[in-house]
């Protein structure tokens, strides 16, 4: 094991971090307020501005903590040069982000936006603070692998270490309020809670962390030795796994993979568990870490990673042919070609070079990691957004005719695309041929552009009307719910009024009686629902209803579902000949059934 053994942070240093710590504790304490003074209706700056609040909150945020992992000298010139570099950039980026919220007119709170900018933003600046230290410490433009290999273990190793310090700090603060709380004092418990003190307090306290933590270099080579003993054990394992899962598919068939929305996820998260431990273990030149037996048998499992990730890609295309590009495909697209990129240059680098192969993936991989970095960063600009390909995506299958315009969910287009999607609505809203052929989309484009946000259960029709209830639902032309029965749905389902679509009413018959189930089709199409009942009092709901099962595994996803009827025997089993769906009566209604209902109540 080779660490970059060079002494602690000097003074300047030192007190350089703490005080860029301070000052970030500051600015996002500010910034905090300004975003309060508008939720009471004042304009604060930066706030007043939805992209330039979002830029400087990036900037903020992102430029210090480059520096608490890449800084190594105070004093040095090449501080300077990245902070001219970075600063437009994240600049940039953060007003890219704040114009896709703002141009949509929503609040920059969501996961599908904060989420995933943070994510990828986050690990290219980690990537570039490693590449930026080692720079730092050599002294010349180029690096060695082993430098890369160190700093990145440190960088990993101060981050962990550093949450769990300022979680440690605050665990104690909590015990300190609620011991005070105890014998009546809840001043403590007020001023800890107060953004004036959470902010500066805590972000002084992380760099001071961050200066202690980075100052005790021994300790942090003793954990990263740790962490190699322990990968180099479970290395091995991971091999056996991805050996043994392609050794069985030529018995099980490649169906069952098809078949699943997940087996790409499952196949890439093994093949980037495997990458990672590989490159922990062989990251240096020095002896084999392993007899020649187990050796050969984990370069194995590396030389089949690429059948791994085509396997992977392959099951994504799959699911991109048949619902379009989504921003979660398009992000599993882009984790999946930095995985191949990988697994490829690996497997043909123990195929060639075979005993000097090492050396050659380590120069590789230096080169990998600037583009990953670069990737990373370019999918958050306007050059080449995610949000931007799934917006031409699904419009193009709405053009073309994949997707039936009145199934389809326009609400996606707005609350997950933002600018791009409302790009596309209005498009669409503007086309009066588009609207004379597809009535109920149209209305379903107003009732996207309409709602504040996506769970907005606003009802967009007149719930007296029973007609108008009915066609917000999607409901088989075979069957016609009672206008009695879609009053009490009026009543209780207002989320599936707040938009054209959301929700069908599907007719299950029994002997007995007829049922309505009212189904949630936006995450997964007819899985679970809420069964309703005529009456000789009405419309009634008298339980729920599931999905117990299909005879293939596809039908459960295909969204569509005709009249069910009742399987004969003791069990409320209903049918549409490919999937089962199981009715379980609510208390109330099995207590107050005898007295208000007779035995032939029917629909």
């Amino acid at each position: 094991m080779t660490m970059d053994t060079h002494g602690p942070l000097d003074t300047a240093s030192r007190y350089a971090l703490v005080t860029i710590a301070l000052l970030q504790g500051g600015m996002l304490c500010y910034l905090h307020f300004s975003l309060a003074f508008g939720a009471e209706g004042r304009q604060l700056w930066p706030a007043s501005d939805l992209r330039r609040l979002a830029a400087i909150y990036t900037l903020v945020i992102a430029l210090p903590g480059f520096f608490y992992m890449g800084l190594g000298r105070f004093r040095d010139y090449r501080n300077l040069l990245a902070a001219a570099v970075l600063a437009p950039l994240l600049f940039w980026l953060g007003w890219h982000l704040g114009w896709l919220a703002q141009a949509a007119d929503l609040a920059l709170r969501g996961g599908n936006f904060i989420m995933p900018f943070v994510a990828s933003i986050g690990t290219s600046l980690f990537i570039l603070a490693v590449y930026f230290r080692a720079w730092s410490h050599g002294g010349r433009l180029e690096v060695s692998y082993s430098q890369l290999v160190a700093c990145s273990w440190q960088n990993a190793l101060i981050l962990a270490l550093l949450g769990l310090f300022i979680g440690v700090f605050w665990l104690l603060l909590m015990l300190w309020a609620g011991l005070f709380q105890v014998i009546g004092v809840d001043v403590f418990a007020t001023v800890f809670n107060e953004p004036i003190f959470v902010y500066p307090v805590t972000w002084l306290v992380g760099g001071i962390g961050l200066v202690m933590i980075r100052s005790r270099i021994r300790l942090i080579a003793m954990v990263q030795f740790m962490c190699e003993v322990l990968i180099k054990a479970l290395l091995p394992l991971a091999c056996l796994i991805g050996v043994l899962f392609l050794a069985a598919l030529p018995f099980t068939g490649l169906q069952k993979i098809w078949d699943t929305g997940h087996a790409a996820l499952l196949m890439m998260l093994l093949a980037i568990v495997l990458l990672f431990f590989f490159n922990a273990v062989f990251s240096e030149q020095a002896e084999p870490p392993y007899p020649r037996v187990l050796r050969c048998f984990v370069y194995l499992g590396v030389l089949l990673l690429p059948i791994n990730s085509l396997l992977a890609a392959w099951a994504l295309w799959l699911r991109i042919d048949q619902y379009g590009l989504t921003v979660d495909r398009l992000w599993a697209g882009v984790i999946q070609l930095l995985v191949a990129a990988f697994t490829l240059t690996y497997a043909v680098m123990l195929s060639w070079k075979r005993g000097d192969a090492l050396r050659g993936i380590h120069i590789i991989n230096s080169w990998l990691g600037i583009g990953m970095a670069a990737l990373l960063l370019a999918v958050n600009t306007p050059l080449a957004d995610l949000r931007d390909w799934s917006a031409e995506s699904q419009s193009a299958r709405l053009g073309s005719g994949k997707v039936d315009p009145d199934e389809f969910e326009y609400a996606y287009l707005r609350f997950e695309l933002g600018a791009y999607g409302v790009r596309v609505l209005q498009r669409l809203s503007a086309d009066e041929a588009f609207a004379e052929d597809h009535p109920r989309a149209a209305k379903g484009i107003d009732d996207a552009l309409a709602r504040e946000n996506r769970y907005d259960r606003t009802p967009q029709v007149d719930t007296n009307k029973p007609d108008a209830v009915a066609a917000m639902f999607r409901i088989d032309a075979s069957t016609s719910p009672p206008d009695s029965l879609m009053r009490v749905v009026a009543e209780q389902q207002n989320y599936c009024l707040s938009s054209s679509g959301l929700c069908a009413v599907v007719q299950a018959t029994s002997p007995d009686a007829d049922y309505w189930i009212v189904f949630y089709t936006h995450y997964s199409p007819y899985s679970s629902g809420e069964v309703y009942r005529q009456t000789p009092a009405g419309g009634r709901n008298i339980g729920s209803a599931n999905l117990l099962g299909c005879q293939h595994e596809e039908a459960s996803h295909s969204g569509n579902l005709g009249k069910l009827e009742r399987l004969p025997g003791p069990f409320m089993v209903f049918t549409d000949g490919e999937c089962y769906y199981q009715i379980e009566p609510e208390l109330d209604y099995l207590i107050d059934r005898p007295t208000s209902e007779d035995g032939n109540a029917g629909g």
